[in-house]
């Protein structure tokens, strides 16, 4: 169960995209645009093989997520607390290997799908949500793209798909590993998904 949860959110929510917007240096729609505008121009190239775009479009987009905070929020507080810190280690490492690995595997999906990039909703100073829309040749999923301003700048800490929250869900299922298995298994489960 973990593993269709896991997976299916970053298929739709970034990696198969083009942008349509215009948007203002270093904010958080600039920074969202040219991420996916990179994507998409990676995408499409036709001098490279998908393993090097895999390889590129990873490198390049993984600076806006905040793939500790991320893990810390799937954990939920009471189960981040109860981790030692070299448990938390572990899993921040291994949660990020696993959500690079999901985005990374869904590039070979990409069929011209494009993004629609809707007014910024500032909730906070620091907090802004950048609804969107994809677009794809029989669907349309909206998405919302979380972000908050960290000192090195916006960074993504979640994502809703049709309105459900990505780190909500993990968090659910996490939590029932948790309460089952314990952190090893969960960390086991894991990582038999990054195989």
């Amino acid at each position: 169960m973990i593993k269709r949860i896991l997976i299916v959110p970053f298929a739709l929510c970034l990696l198969l995209v083009q942008t349509v917007s215009a948007a203002e240096t270093n904010s958080a729609e600039s920074i969202l645009q040219k991420k996916l505008d990179f994507i998409f121009l990676t995408l499409e190239r036709g001098d490279i093989q998908i393993q090097e775009k895999k390889t590129m479009i990873i490198e390049n987009v993984s600076p806006i997520f905040d793939f500790s905070l991320m893990g810390k929020l799937t954990l939920g507080k009471k189960n981040w607390s109860r981790l030692t810190q070299g448990q938390r280690q572990t899993f921040i490492t291994t949660f990020t290997d696993v959500m690079k690995g999901s985005y990374s595997e869904k590039l070979t999906l990409y069929s011209d799908e494009k993004i629609h990039l809707l007014p910024t909703q500032m909730t906070s100073p620091r907090k802004a949500t950048i609804p969107t829309e994809l677009i794809s040749k029989s669907n349309r999923y909206a998405m919302n793209y979380k972000f908050y301003k960290a000192k090195t700048g916006w960074k993504i800490y979640d994502i809703e798909l049709q309105g459900i929250s990505i780190i909500a869900t993990y968090r659910t299922q996490f939590n029932q590993v948790l309460t089952e298995g314990g952190f090893e298994e969960l960390i086991t489960r894991l990582n038999h998904i990054k195989v």
